[in-house]
């Protein structure tokens, strides 16, 4: 039998609070260059090489399934052993996790790509085996939560991470990145260091979590847990001045990240929380003195956050675009780019620009490059490198031109490349060839593209552009989900669902016809279209009654300690769920926002008279 220690904590109890923190506090930190193969699900379909390295995603799957895995074992032996904190599966948190995880399941088995759906696409790897174990983690976390010293021992858990991450965010922040240092990328890059530290292309604060967006959505969560839980706790408790100084570093990071979905979950979720909070006072309480400071909090908490995003230019100038868009769409009508459209007349492969058209005059090796109706002479010829092509180069309307004949052997076509290099050395590549007799558009892999047939759309009608072109990736996905109703394509597989050959489209809003768009920006549209809507409805309802749960509870406790840890915790919820409406599930950040959401469950449960 388990013997408590000191801390109140059982071994038993202490071994899974040590396998929930690696879980919240150190995933988010690992960053590993690794050189993962490309299945063949994806090879010469998304992916042109067979192999690509990986820095942020692959090595945190790992360690999410080890841990999955060494988390689902102990608590296994721990119930049938009957020792220690068991787990209760007629609850309803648990019921849902469950239902969703059969849907997951099912959807990935009668899944066209098998690989794919259970391990995950190159550079997420959230398959199937890995939403499982956010499950598990989930339903672990809210078994360990329900005691008020394993509560704590796990918030301690939420701390260190925010502390750890959040030291990197602001280092990033004030102009030192890490990943510029040469001792950190010795520890990332191992054996592949060749004494260039690494050069990471954001320039917003991203710490160790793939993107800015990724880290907006990981700093707006864990600022609105902590520092909902400082502004609430009571001023003897020591824990409110430590939580204090951790927020104010957490929301100078969530600013650096420059994220419109980290600043949309930080104000819906100490918002909501906010508003409940006064509810509590004047309905529960019934105290006017405690409303009227909590107000007065709550106002000045308000106005420092529209203060502080305010000076930032950068999420200023998107919110500006946002509102003007919603109004008109006039801001956004404009082509992304210097190029328009791309046509196919008979033996002419034309591309629509700014400064009129450029065509080729399609005849094999002796194709021509024409600019409105008149040949252009190439100021150098040359073969190219493989020796099985030749490469022409023109200038003409500000743009370097470079138009390579040669034959693609693997699918028996002679290929025209024209691609055209901005000022700023953009390269944008259009890809023509004769298919059945028939000049064609070709995709990057050499497959013929009819761009004359219409892409199903919904919605988001001139705006396509919408934060950052969510607009028009948001109106392509959203006709998926008809599709995905009760079997989702599977876990994962959002990237061959998504219409990959809308090259028109692509150049209108991308500026880039052949880019594969292999992540809707939406966590909802991803389950949904993944798992199958009614997986969708299901999480939806799991969200719901957490959120329900938690107010009915604050309202039947008077504890302040444990409506403050209940309440934050609930604002840290709110915000990651609302950054997810513009910000897809990744291995970087969904560990530590499903452990968080297994400890609010968790904390709902611990009694009243168990409260100190």
């Amino acid at each position: 039998m388990n013997k408590k220690g000191q801390s109140g904590l059982t071994a038993s109890d202490r071994l899974m609070g040590i396998f929930l923190f690696i879980v919240v506090a150190i995933i988010p930190l690992i960053c590993r260059l690794s050189q993962v193969a490309v299945s063949g699900e994806e090879y010469n379909v998304i992916r042109t090489g067979e192999m690509l390295n990986d820095l942020f995603s692959y090595s945190k799957s790992v360690l999410i399934l080890t841990m999955g895995v060494i988390i689902t074992l102990f608590m296994a032996f721990q119930i049938l052993g009957e020792d220690g904190f068991t787990i209760d599966f007629k609850s309803k948190p648990v019921i849902l996790a469950g239902v969703y995880v059969l849907f997951a399941l099912v959807s990935s088995v009668f899944s066209k790509y098998h690989h794919t759906a259970f391990f995950g696409v190159s550079e997420r790897y959230e398959g199937f085996f890995v939403w499982l174990c956010y499950m598990v983690f989930m339903v672990v976390a809210m078994a360990f939560a329900s005691d008020k010293k394993r509560l704590n021992f796990i918030l301690g858990g939420f701390f260190i991470s925010g502390l750890l991450v959040g030291l990197i965010g602001l280092l990033q922040f004030l102009g030192y990145n890490i990943f510029s240092t040469e001792w950190f990328s010795k520890l990332v890059m191992g054996d592949a260091y060749d004494g260039v530290p690494m050069k990471i292309k954001f320039d917003s604060v991203f710490a160790t979590l793939y993107n800015p967006n990724c880290a907006g959505m990981y700093y707006g969560m864990m600022f609105s847990a902590f520092g909902v839980m400082a502004v609430l706790m009571p001023l003897k408790n020591k824990f409110k001045w430590i939580f204090a100084v951790l927020s104010i570093m957490l929301l100078v990071c969530a600013i650096g990240a420059n994220s419109v979905g980290g600043f949309i979950g930080i104000t819906t979720g100490v918002g909501f929380t906010a508003v409940v909070c006064m509810c509590y006072y004047v309905f529960a309480v019934k105290s006017k003195r405690a409303a009227g400071i909590t107000a007065g909090v709550i106002a000045a908490c308000v106005i420092g956050l529209i203060v502080l995003f305010n000076s930032n230019a950068v999420i200023v100038k998107k919110f500006n675009i946002i509102v003007d868009a919603l109004k008109s769409g006039e801001a956004l009508n404009e082509s992304a780019s210097f190029y328009e459209d791309v046509e196919v007349d008979g033996m002419l492969g034309k591309v629509i620009t700014k400064d009129g058209e450029f065509a080729i005059d399609y005849a094999a090796e002796a194709t021509q490059f024409m600019h409105n109706g008149t040949v252009l002479n190439p100021i150098s010829e040359e073969p190219m490198e493989n020796g099985r092509g030749t490469k022409y180069v023109f200038n003409e309307s500000g743009v370097k031109w470079s138009l390579y004949l040669y034959n693609m052997e693997s699918k028996n076509i002679f290929v025209a490349s024209l691609i055209g290099a901005d000022e700023a050395g953009t390269e944008t590549y259009f890809l023509f060839g004769e298919v059945d007799g028939k000049l064609s558009v070709l995709d990057k892999f050499g497959n013929a593209v009819d761009i004359d047939t219409p892409v199903e759309s919904w919605g988001f009608k001139g705006v396509e552009r919408l934060g950052s072109n969510r607009g028009y990736i948001w109106s392509r996905s959203l006709p998926l989900l008809k599709h995905n109703i009760i079997i989702g394509s599977g876990v994962d597989t959002y990237v061959f669902e998504f219409p990959q050959n809308d090259v028109r489209s692509k150049l209108n809003f991308l500026g880039n016809p052949y880019v594969i768009i292999d992540k809707p920006h939406n966590m909802f549209l991803q389950i949904g279209i993944n798992t199958g809507v009614i997986s969708l409805i299901v999480m939806i309802v799991m969200f719901v009654l957490y959120i329900v749960q938690t107010i009915k509870r604050v309202f039947n406790d008077k504890s302040q300690c444990m409506n403050a840890i209940r309440l934050g915790i609930l604002a840290g919820v709110i915000a990651y769920i609302m950054a997810s409406m513009t910000t897809d599930s990744v291995v970087s950040v969904a560990p530590v926002f499903w452990t968080l959401l297994g400890t609010g469950f968790g904390a709902n449960v611990i009694k009243a008279e168990e409260n100190v």
